[in-house]
């Protein structure tokens, strides 16, 4: 498969947003000034703009690595952005590990579009107990965690309500100065959509051309011109995707289970098309998440 197909399936699934250049320059502007961490997030969760002046914190990093928390990293940015839709206004928390984090729902013409996440700073000086715990347990050193914690930059209350009021109204002037807008999706990007909901069952072109009322001659050729693919390939590519997004999120996870979730009920077939696809198995793959790069060295060091 051609790289540029595997990029434009990764483009047009997160580019249901325009962003106007000045966005990024805006976030890494504010990232800067605070030392904080803005992530823009779709509507589905997709991470679509990050601000560059802080990609993210080494403190994470260890968290994420040497404890392979990054599935409760996910699952809680999942979590605090469904509340947030629930209450339609910005959402502060403790995040599990001790940091506070703030999420604030993007809405053009009262349509949730995505969401704003600001985070990785601090609001208390103490780790939490059972990270500690969990840290210690797997014979790291306390002190390297514990500097990591208060490398992140403190707010006192004042210092937050103010930070938290200026990132409010960023957001708000990015809205309305429409330095996003939405973009109606075409005839592939609707069939990258419907395949990623109907990704664990059968289906067929005949599903798609009736789903989108077009003909299956039609859905076939917009998919070849487009993607440079197959109707086939591209069904075994989007699963392949899901396949390693789930592993990434829940690294624990087995093969077996993470295939049935895409819709292969045989691991050893699954496995096969994978490594036709990737060149390396999937138990590879997951053996990378599972490794450690800022855990061992980092966490004796």
């Amino acid at each position: 498969m051609q790289f540029f197909s595997i990029f434009y399936i990764i483009m047009v699934e997160k580019l249901g947003l325009f962003f106007n250049e000045e966005v990024q320059q805006l976030i890494d502007s504010f990232a800067y000034c605070f030392k904080v961490k803005i992530t823009i997030f779709s509507s589905g969760m997709e991470e679509l703009l990050v601000g560059l002046q802080n990609p993210g914190a080494r403190f994470c990093q260890l968290i994420q690595k040497g404890l392979h928390f990054r599935y409760r990293c996910c699952r809680q940015d999942k979590l605090m952005c469904e509340r947030c839709e629930k209450k339609q206004e910005r959402l502060v928390y403790d995040c599990y590990a001790g940091l506070r984090e703030a999420v604030l729902p993007i809405k053009v013409e009262e349509t949730l579009i995505g969401y704003a996440m600001l985070g990785q700073f601090r609001t208390r000086k103490e780790l939490p107990a059972e990270i500690v715990r969990d840290w210690l347990g797997r014979g790291f050193r306390h002190e390297t965690l514990k500097a990591a914690f208060l490398d992140q930059p403190f707010f006192d209350q004042a210092a937050l309500d103010n930070m938290l009021r200026l990132f409010s109204m960023l957001v708000s002037f990015i809205v309305t100065r429409e330095y996003v807008k939405v973009r109606r999706p075409g005839l592939v990007e609707k069939t990258l959509h419907w395949l990623e909901d109907h990704i664990a069952e059968p289906v067929s072109i005949d599903d798609i051309a009736a789903a989108m009322n077009r003909s299956r001659s039609t859905i076939s050729h917009r998919i070849k011109q487009q993607l440079g693919l197959s109707f086939k390939q591209l069904c075994i590519l989007k699963r392949i995707q899901r396949f390693e997004s789930i592993a990434s999120a829940e690294p624990q996870i087995s093969i077996q289970e993470a295939a049935a979730r895409v819709g292969y009920e045989d691991p050893y077939y699954f496995s096969r098309i994978y490594k036709k696809v990737r060149l390396t198995a999937p138990s590879q793959y997951i053996k990378s998440l599972k490794d450690s790069p800022a855990g061992d060295s980092l966490a004796h060091g």
